[in-house]
């Protein structure tokens, strides 16, 4: 299994421990070439729209099938890939299926270049990341790391980025005049920007100086009135469990969106700004569920947020049905392992 971040090493061997693995070469002839004659696979997956020219040039002249799987081509790269049509169409022309993970992204993938009878709509895999069971233990976890009281009304801003936090602490602030007991978590995206984030609540905002996670480790309690600010990676999943309302970053500035996903799952209202490419069909079905609200800065955030407390019953219900719409579009995982394992059991007739 090749990866090319240290984070996809860590999965991948937490995952598949009996697999080797190893980082992906950069895109120069030499360095593929060396890979493809020391390995000779018989098929190569590639993820989403990873494509690497010479990487699979080499490994079609190997004689290996190729398979995209989980094909998503974004509303930022679309037009790029259009413009570089005659460039892709010769990269694409090594791909033996395209597996796609909508109607609209298999559309896209064939004006590039991709020929149709190579080309199936499977699903997105992003909906199989999840577990579809809740675990009722997480939420009292999170609750006594960071001194939750019982039935708090507590807001998590969860993967946000720079520019976002100043937004949500904008709504914050404003929602704290009529609800003066919320509690806000936030959650960076990059651990690494915590201390910038800490200083921007003490600091610009004038707000007390706030909770880091990592004191919880060291035996501090929050106090009342005390931000959240969330410094520890791999727990955000659970974080969301205790939410009563969510927004996710990445959302408000041009990155594509964040896993809107994982709270959803948690029967969570889930707010996102209108950059959600990344998320697109994710999006769509929790807005047709009125368990997703679009937001387009701190007043909005605010206004959601009210209607969120005032209206619980009616918003729980849109909640419920925004997990289950969700939970329904799982499976595409295995349906690409089966298309996939049956090229691999073809190759070994041949």
């Amino acid at each position: 299994v090749s990866t090319g971040t240290e984070t996809g090493q860590d999965t991948a061997k937490s995952i598949i421990p009996e697999a080797k693995t190893f980082f992906l070469p950069l895109d120069f002839p030499e360095f593929v070439r060396r890979v493809v004659q020391r390995i000779r696979p018989d098929v190569f997956v590639l993820m989403e729209t990873e494509l690497w020219p010479n990487l699979l040039h080499y490994l079609k002249a190997s004689g290996a099938d190729i398979v995209l799987a989980n094909g998503r081509i974004s509303d930022r790269s679309y037009p790029r890939y259009r413009f570089m049509r005659p460039f892709f169409a010769d990269t694409l022309a090594h791909i033996d299926l395209f597996l796609m993970a909508s109607e609209l992204d298999a559309q896209r993938i064939e004006k590039i270049g991709a020929r149709r009878d190579r080309i199936l709509v499977t699903g997105n895999t992003k909906f199989d990341a999840v577990r579809s069971d809740i675990e009722s233990s997480a939420r009292e976890h999170i609750a006594r790391l960071v001194n939750l009281e019982p039935g708090a009304r507590v807001l998590v801003a969860g993967s946000t980025h720079a520019g976002e936090e100043e937004i949500v602490l904008d709504a914050y602030k404003e929602l704290l005049e009529e609800f003066p007991d919320l509690v806000l978590v936030l959650a960076p995206r990059h651990v690494e920007r915590s201390e910038d984030v800490a200083n921007l609540i003490a600091q610009e905002k004038g707000l007390p100086a706030p909770f880091l996670r990592s004191m919880a480790d060291r035996g501090a309690t929050r106090e009342k009135g005390q931000i959240v600010v969330w410094d520890r990676t791999g727990e955000l999943k659970d974080v969301y469990s205790a939410a009563t309302v969510v927004f996710v970053g990445g959302s408000l500035v041009p990155k594509g969106g964040q896993n809107i996903i994982e709270p959803a799952i948690w029967e969570k209202t889930v707010m996102f700004g209108p950059s959600m490419e990344d998320f697109r069909d994710a999006r769509d079905i929790l807005l047709r569920c009125g368990a997703g609200i679009e937001v387009q800065g701190a007043s909005d955030i605010a206004v959601a947020v009210r209607r969120v407390f005032n209206e619980p019953d009616k918003h729980a219900h849109a909640a419920r049905k925004g997990r289950e719409a969700l939970l329904s579009n799982q499976g595409s995982a295995r349906r690409d392992a089966l298309i996939i394992a049956d090229r691999v059991r073809a190759r070994g007739t041949r």
